[in-house]
């Protein structure tokens, strides 16, 4: 699905976030793929109201809703789109939780319909590049599942 080079980006990002989720955004723009690192503001909307957002940035991650509309308004206008939304787990394995199932999901449907998920472990902060694991919406279940 993606080449080394851009997984290498991914798990660059994990390593260097850890002990908190990284998330990002990977674009394709006439075919060459660009990995764009957001902010994790998870920690922000922890501290103004933490009973709203009982996690932390290394139980989950948000990324700034104006961050991903720029980066996904840049793309299209060079005609290009938004194929994947990234993120790390914290010393647990690569799952698509129901945090992130609902944070990709918008009135039951995909928020982004095409868009994988890649999900990266860092365990100890090391990356887990075997336990990497990609998901994707399955119109067939009605419900996002692992892609090889």
């Amino acid at each position: 699905m993606f080449g080394e080079e851009i997984w290498n980006e991914m798990f660059a990002h994990a390593k260097a976030d850890y002990p908190a989720e990284c998330c990002g955004i990977i674009t394709n723009v006439q075919g060459n793929l660009t990995v764009h690192r957001c902010e994790n503001i998870q920690d922000k909307l922890h501290a103004a109201d933490p009973q709203t957002h009982p996690r932390t940035s290394k139980l989950a991650y948000r990324m700034d809703d104006m961050q991903v509309m720029r980066i996904q308004r840049e793309a299209e206008s060079k005609e290009g789109q938004m194929v994947a939304i990234y993120h790390s787990h914290i010393d647990v394995d690569a799952y698509f939780s129901e945090e992130d199932q609902n944070a990709a999901m918008f009135f039951g449907e995909p928020a982004y319909p095409g868009v994988v998920y890649p999900v990266i472990p860092v365990k100890d902060g090391r990356v887990d590049e075997a336990g990497r694991k990609v998901f994707q919406w399955c119109d067939q279940t009605s419900t996002f599942e692992q892609i090889p």
